[in-house]
């Protein structure tokens, strides 16, 4: 039954695309028509979307989670500096968070989600958060949001060296190096990084240190491309990542866990132009996770393992109908092996289809809609759609509204661990609804969303009757809130000012006991001052983060701050940056994950240089 749902739909989509690609009576002339298509910028009609500037990233190059929490509306359950790092968007847990490498939804098919503290800030071009559901275009567990980590591949002629160096408290240090060479007809990109830190802080408030908390990690990116023509170029991205890592003592008790990361990522894209108004993409990807953890760093030898192998080939088409209308069509065919050291070798086949519309209805008034299908054994998977409105009042005033319905497969951890693994589960289904204000003058702008989510048959991990945790499904849960931020930037002669800031009240809450979920704050803000004066930047950066439960217990509210000073020394040969950072400045005692402190006031040097 299955495959026959799947040829009809392939058939459809086949006869749709031609429908619309071969329509006589439109006659387009595009002069270009950039070969890349970018899905979070192109179909994102309604959506609150956002970039992270390369000023903000070599800030914290050490840390992608630090780089997020203090500069985008996403919360993280860190478990001690260093350690693992989960990501919560609008209340939703960390596997309804999607993350996508160039494209490719990279969650652990393990564990469903990604910890940011195994990723390598200096491995990416571009750093987009895109908050909403997005499981239409980006796939299961995209239900809070999405963060996009892309490498830009371009045929600008270009040679550029990059070293940024970096040594802070704990004996903490980061280097990394990339080099960059482009023609009219090639590129190539090599970057390379390392990260290490005794970690070793003080636990304020207490006689205890961070015992065991070292770690160490190095990220290793190629990224190639070839032109043949304007018409046609290939794409190679490459990244691979290692890491060791000892797991911090808690408040209550000892540690002497270990835990060792290594993915391997390769994705091999061929761009065409069929003609001055469709483009096809083929991607075809393959990706590795391994997760290695050790319960006595004194012996290693005894150890548990898990790993997946992904297989991932795709279809991309593109047509610019008019210069009003756009249409993609993807078909994706995906293939995942599991084994682990507490369960049997599993599979999983998914078979997709995606049909994507943008539509310049009126001057004025613009619309998307975006519909997915996909096709897996064993569970039924919903169909799913996302609609998008946008009104433009004038050049100031944007209101938009969209509204979608979103999707999580159970995680073969969810089905299979042992002990614990439920098989009975039943995928997460979301609906979502959001209405956005935007207001954009010269110098400022101002973005307000509200949102509404509720989501049936969330999985959940709770401890069971016998103390054994065990995924559940819980019968339905609802998100809501809104989202404000702000920023301005103006100067006076030389001296130029910028403000950002951040804010979100969330309500996430179990309908059967009306009771707010696990570690999500009600009130949450960031913001961030920077100032210019010539080779100077001062800059000044502080979070808000509202109390959580944690079952019976409470993890208190806090605010903590950072402080840094950038200068760029003109007299020296290629003009490094130096800047010094103070984290902490205030030495807060607060903590991100019961029982588990974050330092007190420490420091940073980073030495920035361009050749």
């Amino acid at each position: 039954m299955i495959l026959k749902q799947a040829i009809f739909t392939c058939f459809f989509f086949c006869c749709i695309t031609n429908v619309f690609s071969q329509k006589d009576s439109i006659e387009v002339k595009f002069s270009e028509i950039h070969l890349a298509i970018s899905k979070v910028k192109d179909f994102s009609k309604g959506y609150s979307v956002s970039s992270i500037s390369d000023t903000l990233v070599v800030r914290d190059i050490k840390s992608l989670t630090n780089i997020l929490r203090f500069n985008s509306f996403i919360y993280f359950k860190e478990e001690g500096l260093g350690m693992v790092s989960s990501p919560s968007f609008r209340g939703t847990n960390s596997s309804q968070t999607a993350v996508l490498w160039n494209g490719i939804n990279i969650n652990s098919q393990l564990l469903g989600q990604v910890d940011f503290n195994a990723l390598s800030s200096n491995s990416y071009d571009d750093i987009t958060v895109r908050s909403g559901g997005g499981s239409v275009l980006f796939g299961s567990g995209a239900i809070g949001g999405t963060v996009h980590l892309d490498n830009t591949i371009d045929f600008t002629t270009q040679t550029k060296h990059n070293f940024i160096g970096n040594y802070g408290s704990f004996n903490t240090k980061h280097i990394s190096y990339q080099f960059k060479k482009a023609t009219d007809k090639t590129h190539i990109n090599i970057g390379l990084g390392y990260n290490a830190s005794e970690n070793d802080y003080k636990y304020l408030k207490s006689n205890l240190f961070n015992e065991n908390g070292s770690f160490s990690n190095f990220n290793a990116d190629v990224n190639f491309g070839y032109q043949f023509s304007t018409k046609s170029n290939i794409k190679l991205f490459a990244n691979a990542f290692a890491a060791d890592r000892n797991l911090s003592r808690t408040l209550n008790a000892p540690s002497n866990d270990s835990y060792e990361d290594f993915t391997l990522r390769n994705l091999l894209e061929w761009n065409y132009k069929l003609s001055t108004k469709e483009l096809l993409s083929t991607k075809l990807a393959y990706l590795f996770d391994q997760f290695t953890f050790f319960d006595n760093n004194n012996n290693r030898a005894l150890f548990s393992r898990g790993n997946t192998k992904r297989t991932l080939s795709k279809i991309d088409y593109n047509n610019f109908i008019s210069k009003k209308i756009q249409l993609n069509g993807v078909l994706e065919f995906e293939n995942t092996a599991a084994i682990g050291s507490t369960f049997q070798r599993q599979n999983r086949t998914i078979f997709t289809t995606i049909l994507s519309l943008n539509h310049q209805l009126f001057k004025k008034l613009s619309y998307g809609a975006q519909f997915r299908k996909d096709y897996i054994k064993d569970f039924n998977s919903p169909f799913l759609y996302s609609l998008g409105l946008e009104y433009k009042f004038n050049s100031t005033y944007t209101l938009s509204v969209n509204t979608s319905k979103n999707f999580r497969i159970p995680t073969f951890n969810d089905l299979y661990w042992t002990p614990g693994g439920n098989p009975d589960l039943e995928s997460e289904n979301a609906y979502q609804f959001e209405l956005g204000n935007k207001l954009h003058f010269k110098n400022k702008s101002f973005q307000f969303n509200t949102f509404y989510i509720k989501t049936s048959n969330l999985i959940q991990w709770l401890p069971n009757d016998s103390g054994i945790w065990s995924p559940i499904n819980v019968n339905e849960t609802e998100n809501y809130g809104l989202e404000v931020s702000y920023n301005h930037k103006f100067n006076y002669g030389l001296h130029l000012f910028q403000f950002n800031i951040n804010y979100s009240y969330t309500i996430a809450k179990n309908l059967e006991t009306n009771k707010q979920l696990f570690l999500v704050p009600k009130h949450r803000a960031n913001f961030l001052i920077d100032y210019n004066y010539k080779k100077i930047t001062v800059f000044y950066q502080q979070l808000f983060n509202d109390e959580v439960s944690f079952l019976v217990d409470t993890i208190p509210y806090f605010t903590v701050a950072n402080i840094g000073i950038n200068y760029q020394i003109q007299s020296l040969k290629n003009q490094p940056t130096v800047g010094f950072k103070i984290n902490n400045i205030y030495n807060t005692y607060y903590q991100n994950t019961l029982n588990r402190p974050m330092p007190g006031i420490n420091f940073q040097i980073t030495t920035n240089i361009n050749f």
